[in-house]
């Protein structure tokens, strides 16, 4: 026998008092829908110009050109060792020499002796110019022909320089008057070349070759050179 104050399963149960269920709760806030993806979002980045890049990588391309190139020069001069070339005065003399009342005449015949000490490289003499002075005072000045230098070879050069009533100062004339009164007079001779190194078909970057005979000493009488040949400096 059932139970009567048992409610039955299935009907909705009333309240006792006689009131009814209260209403289902409800919310006024509204939320934002939030992704579920795992992974954040970045943005693209802009595009980039490039120009920048192909210039940087042109400059970096050209430096090591630059390199290479210089590294392969510097082991092909070590390789060869240039040595600058041997200079010297084998004779020289004066004829018609007169200083008097700051005028000076005068001709000068000279002969160098050049020899190149290179065992694998030719030099090449360009535009040379030789100038004669007493002490650092200018006198007169020639020019030499150009001229192409073997290995190991010896060259004879010779210059002839002339001045003609040439004005100098009172104090050089006196200063060239007293040496010839003593017996000697002495010159400097200068030879300025424009010369290059030459290898087969390559040839070096063209320099300035300076030679200085220093105290040439030529007999006040005959104008003969004294002492035999006078080798020069060269740099």
């Amino acid at each position: 026998m059932q139970d009567s104050s048992r409610p039955v399963t299935g009907y909705p149960v009333h309240n006792v008092n006689g009131c009814g269920p209260p209403p289902p709760a409800t919310s006024t806030t509204a939320y934002p829908y939030v992704n579920p993806s795992p992974y954040p979002y970045y943005p693209a980045p802009p595009p980039q110009n490039p120009r920048p890049t192909f210039f940087r990588r042109l400059f970096v391309a050209f430096a090591l050109l630059l390199i290479i190139f210089g590294t392969i020069l510097l082991i092909f001069w070590l390789v060869l060792r240039p040595h600058l070339p041997d200079f010297s005065i084998q004779s020289i003399s004066l004829s018609n020499f007169n200083a008097s009342n700051q005028r000076v005449n005068g001709t000068w015949n000279a002969q160098f002796q050049v020899s190149n000490p290179n065992k694998k490289l030719s030099i090449y003499y360009g535009d040379i110019v030789s100038s004669v002075f007493h002490k650092d005072d200018f006198l007169t000045e020639t020019r030499i022909g150009p001229f192409v230098q073997g290995t190991r070879e010896v060259n004879s050069v010779e210059a002839s320089y002339s001045v003609v009533d040439s004005f100098v100062e009172g104090k050089v004339v006196d200063a060239m008057n007293g040496e010839r009164s003593r017996g000697e007079l002495k010159f400097n001779i200068k030879v300025v070349a424009d010369v290059a190194f030459r290898y087969g078909g390559w040839r070096g970057r063209r320099r300035i070759l300076r030679v200085w005979c220093d105290d040439v000493a030529l007999t006040g009488s005959s104008g003969k050179m004294t002492g035999g040949s006078k080798k020069c400096s060269v740099d």
